[in-house]
């Protein structure tokens, strides 16, 4: 006997998404599950990078779900958490939210225009040399690694596919797989990102927790250059930041603190800020 659900489909700067209310007892969670690489399917589903679920919670406003196009989990996703947000606060939830993912509990805030996440995590880059290239190595929720070039900017999809699906599937470094971004500088406060995402296997048009993880990168070669220089100011208590991705579906925008510990740089008070779009209503027979 088919169960007829009602969906929307939204995105974040073009990451998009399959985005059902599951509050309900009689949900067919397990059901959606199961349909996922199919309901994502761009040419016989409805077609996105992932299915978000709202999903009740003993002790926040609400559990986020987040699968890849693929089924698999995705840890955390910053755009699906921005549209999820924007979602609940359509169903009544206040404008101010707490919500739990992954055993995390995260903040949101929806305003008329953007949508603000509040990340609870402190990400610890390491710096690995894969190929002869240096690549940042950034747990933001989920697993990243980042490289900054400025050739990146003159380089095609293909490059970006082809190199992004031989790292994401390095398990002798990556035991998990892990989300591949390329990164070029476009000033000081603003660069470029093309992401190649575990579970989607494809470049997107936005990845929030890459963005993040591009924002702290650019701000860890900062200060290893001047670090090895001897250049710049001394170090303050804790520094506000706050840096613009340009991704191919519209710009992000993160904001950090850096705080000092033990002479090590420690990454704080991180938000998520971009948009989150309600495409179309539909519903789905599973």
């Amino acid at each position: 006997m088919s169960h007829p659900i009602d969906f929307i489909k939204m995105h974040g700067a073009g990451n998009d998404f399959i985005v059902m209310d599951a509050r309900s007892a009689d949900f067919p969670v397990a059901g959606v599950l199961d349909r996922i690489p199919d309901l994502c399917n761009r040419r016989t589903g409805i077609g996105a990078d992932g299915v978000l679920l709202l999903l009740p919670s003993d002790d926040t406003d609400y559990t986020m779900q987040y699968l890849n196009a693929d089924g698999s989990e995705a840890g955390m996703c910053g755009n699906g958490a921005r549209c999820l947000a924007r979602f609940a606060t359509d169903r009544g939830l206040p404008s101010k939210l707490i919500f739990t993912a992954n055993q995390l509990r995260y903040r949101a805030e929806v305003f008329e225009h953007y949508v603000s996440v509040h990340f609870p995590v402190e990400p610890d880059p390491v710096i690995k040399d894969i190929d002869g290239v240096e690549w940042f190595v950034i747990h933001t929720g989920t697993e990243h690694v980042v490289s900054i070039d400025p050739e990146y900017s003159k380089s095609p999809d293909r490059y970006f596919r082809e190199k992004g699906r031989l790292i994401r599937n390095r398990v002798d470094l990556f035991p998990s797989g892990t989300n591949v971004n390329f990164a070029s500088i476009l000033d000081q406060n603003r660069l470029r990102l093309v992401t190649y995402e575990r579970g989607v296997e494809d470049l997107t048009l936005a990845c929030g927790t890459g963005a993040i993880a591009t924002a702290i990168a650019r701000s860890h070669a900062s200060m290893l250059e001047v670090a090895k220089t001897g250049s710049g100011t001394p170090r303050a208590s804790e520094v506000d930041h706050h840096i613009q991705i340009d991704c191919p579906g519209g710009p992000l925008e993160v904001s950090f603190s850096i705080a000092w510990k033990h002479d090590k740089p420690v990454y704080k008070k991180i938000i998520l800020h971009g948009p989150a779009v309600s495409v179309y209503e539909g519903r789905v027979s599973l």
